[in-house]
């Protein structure tokens, strides 16, 4: 399936966005398609609780090949380069391992403001 065009605002491209959900902490970037790529060094869940995992099925995709890997902490898992998700909440649900609503859960790194705020209209 062909990713959908956006109209995004150049000055949103150079903008590093962070997630923090439990004891991982990721850094990613908007990309012009409307993907999100997160950052390599980023680390991620390695276990939540949650029982249904929408996105557990490309999150293991990710451990076979090596984009995810193990760190020195047995809660962790770190991205060994960057990666590319087709949006901002599957790279969140992926990092969080459960379901994630992107836009309101990624913070750019300088104002605090979350993606949504950069997407949403103003009004």
């Amino acid at each position: 399936m062909a990713k959908m065009t956006v109209n995004m605002d150049p000055e949103l491209l150079d903008l590093t966005f962070r997630y923090r959900p439990h004891d991982a902490q990721a850094d990613g970037r908007v990309l012009p398609d409307g993907g999100f790529v997160v950052l390599a060094g980023s680390t991620a869940v390695k276990d939540s609780s949650a029982t249904k995992k929408r996105d557990r099925e490309e999150r293991d995709r990710l451990v076979r090949h090596g984009i995810l890997a193990a760190t020195g902490d047995s809660k962790l898992l770190k991205f060994t380069r960057d990666h590319e998700f087709t949006s901002a909440s599957r790279a969140a649900g992926i990092i969080k391992d459960d379901n994630a609503s992107g836009p309101q859960l990624w913070i750019e790194i300088k104002s605090g403001k979350s993606l949504k705020d950069f997407l949403s209209p103003s009004s």
